[in-house]
């Protein structure tokens, strides 16, 4: 959020400002690199049909992460640009924002998907069912973003909810064709066409059951609708 002022001289010769505050949306900005990178991933795919795995994979395994991490960080962003409207519905739930969303123990510090479900509960909405879609894709979608910023190797003992996550992920795309069958799933196999479509699908599916729940902020997702999924 920033300060804007503006200065306006009238036709009567006097000097009229105003000032106010602007806020800002970077959810959509998010959303916007992710079609990008996805659209990237595409176009190399298909430029290279055929080869064998080679140098040019690491740009689609660049444009493919980027687009992962792209959607999951606008889901992330699009529920707290909801919070903080000053003008929204949630805000106005929050009689001492300072604490209840910012603090030690606040709203901010939850997972992305469970600030979705506080909203859903604070604005009198039932919860979505996290067995069932389009929660579920989402869920693997934040896990699949996360296995990529905090990778570790496949041997590590630490790692069920990426095991979790890939039985989730099975079947809802085709893998890339340029790695071998034994290749991480994550890191090589799921860098394709089909998955960075089915990122962007599955990012914007979740923000609009959101919006058709509550029937709230519906100009924050206008935008979105001009996104190409």
């Amino acid at each position: 959020m920033s300060h804007a002022h503006i200065a306006v001289a009238s036709p009567l010769g006097l000097n009229v400002q105003a000032s106010g505050r602007v806020i800002a949306s970077f959810a959509w900005q998010h959303m916007k690199a992710a079609t990008t990178f996805r659209d990237q991933v595409a176009s190399l795919e298909a430029a290279n049909f055929g080869r064998e795995f080679g140098p040019f994979f690491e740009d689609i395994r660049s444009y493919g992460s980027g687009c992962i991490m792209s959607a999951a960080a606008s889901i992330e962003a699009h529920i707290n640009e909801c919070f903080i409207d000053p003008h929204g519905p949630l805000r106005k739930k929050l009689p001492d924002f300072e604490s209840q969303f910012w603090g030690r123990r606040g709203i901010e510090w939850k997972p992305p998907l469970e600030k979705y479900q506080i909203a859903l509960e604070m604005l009198g909405q039932p919860k979505l069912d996290e067995q069932a879609q389009p929660f579920k894709d989402a869920w693997a979608l934040v896990e699949l973003r996360n296995a990529l910023v905090h990778y570790k190797p496949t041997w590590d003992p630490d790692r069920q909810r990426t095991v979790d996550m890939i039985e989730v992920l099975s079947g809802k795309y085709e893998l890339s064709p340029f790695p071998d069958a034994g290749a991480d799933f994550v890191t090589m196999r799921s860098m394709s066409a089909a998955a960075t479509r089915w990122v962007v699908v599955t990012a914007l599916r979740f923000m609009k059951e959101f919006h058709q729940r509550t029937c709230q902020y519906e100009s924050k997702f206008a935008g979105f609708s001009c996104l190409d999924a």
